[in-house]
């Protein structure tokens, strides 16, 4: 196999570009978050603290798992009217919008810059509880 002279490589890449599919971040709906997370177990990774969690998103909004291999206290989760994911704990309660970014799913922040900042990826759903959490 022959390489393309580099002046020729050169004139077609940005038509190669063009032809590529082109990669962004979609932020998911309320319907698309609630049917991705209800009744799966659900794998992540919070990227800051590097934890590793294994949590079963329950349909009747309680959330149960381990963190880092070790039980967790029994949360409660939800969507909101926006489609973001909401955890409660401590009477605290926090909501992040939901992303597919490179076929991957993810939990983003947002700074007060705008820019977005990954929280979590999540790795694997398996739907039900198969760890009987």
């Amino acid at each position: 196999m022959h390489a393309l002279p580099r002046p020729v490589y050169l004139a077609i890449l940005p038509l190669l570009m063009m032809l590529s599919p082109a990669v962004s971040a979609e932020t998911l709906n309320a319907e698309q978050v609630k049917t991705l997370f209800s009744d799966k177990t659900v794998e992540y990774r919070h990227e800051k603290l590097g934890f590793e969690f294994v949590v079963y998103h329950a349909p009747d909004g309680t959330l149960r798992g381990t963190r880092d291999g070790q039980l967790m206290s029994e949360l409660q989760w939800s969507v909101n009217e926006h489609g973001e994911l909401c955890i409660a704990y401590n009477r605290n309660q926090r909501c992040y919008p939901i992303m597919r970014d490179d076929g991957k799913y993810k939990k983003y922040t947002v700074d007060d810059n705008g820019k977005r900042k990954i929280l979590l990826t999540y790795r694997r759903f398996i739907d039900g509880n198969p760890n009987d959490f």
